[in-house]
């Protein structure tokens, strides 16, 4: 891959990862699941939800709990473009969210994590979202949001059955 290639690609990746948190933080995920490959992994171990299903119904269940005002902001990235199909991402997000409409009263964020993302090209050629996983490096006091296992078991067995259907 020649440098203007590169340039582009990694032009490309930091778009998309930008876009990616704009749509959670104004529009609460709604779209954020079509930014994946079609069996995208959002998050890692036993709480990862894989394939836009789940992720839809992640993003679905989190608008569902009313008003929230977020932001996730991202410092520091470091963008590999290790073939002209395959990139991945790592940088540092904070995360200042609070339940209610604004002004909110905020004292330190909610959590400081890295991210690690991997992204491939998808038949047309643009960039998809192969995974997104977290490593939380500091935990302020107000939660993020985190769907509850019996919830999740209940929705993301739905999630699966509309996507046999």
């Amino acid at each position: 891959m020649d440098a203007l290639a590169e340039l582009t690609a990694k032009a490309e990746i930091l778009s998309l990862v930008t876009e990616y948190w704009n749509e959670v933080d104004t529009n609460w995920g709604a779209y954020a699941h079509m930014m994946f490959a079609e069996d995208g992994v959002f998050g890692s171990g036993p709480s990862a939800f894989v394939g836009r299903e789940q992720i839809k119904a992640f993003y679905d269940w989190r608008r569902s709990r009313g008003e929230r005002v977020a932001r996730h902001l991202i410092s520091n990235p470091m963008i590999l473009i290790e073939s002209a199909e395959r990139a991945t991402i790592k940088y540092i997000m904070t995360i200042y969210a609070v339940d209610g409409l604004p002004v909110l009263p905020v004292s330190a964020p909610n959590s400081i994590s890295e991210v690690l993302e991997v992204f491939g090209r998808d038949e047309a050629g643009g960039w998809k979202i192969r995974s997104k996983t977290f490593t939380h490096l500091f935990k302020g006091e107000e939660p993020t949001t985190t769907m509850p296992a019996h919830l999740r078991e209940s929705l993301l067995s739905g999630a699966g059955q509309q996507g046999q259907s």
